[in-house]
């Protein structure tokens, strides 16, 4: 079975933009409670490093994000599709 790679690149940018838009809207609304919720799960202290979005670094950060995910998903992919060989 190969993998297809160009629909695993899309699939995982696009899922990946939209979890960023939500990631963003939290950190918009509520910097601090984000930054603390985000220091359990990650067990270090981000509350001194809540930031302030603005339009830019948010396109910027979604755009960046989404692209470097859908290629490491498609290289990750293409990987498989050579190590699991020629289709049986």
């Amino acid at each position: 079975m190969t993998l297809n790679t160009r629909a695993i690149f899309w699939a995982v940018s696009i899922v990946s933009a939209a979890s960023y838009v939500v990631c963003a809207a939290f950190v918009a609304v509520a910097p601090g409670p984000t930054s603390r919720s985000l220091s359990w799960v990650m067990h270090v202290d981000l509350s001194s490093l809540a930031r302030h979005i603005t339009w830019p670094s948010f396109v910027g950060g979604v755009l960046c994000f989404s692209l470097v995910m859908g290629i490491l998903a498609g290289a990750s992919a293409s990987a498989y599709n050579r190590l699991a060989g020629p289709p049986r």
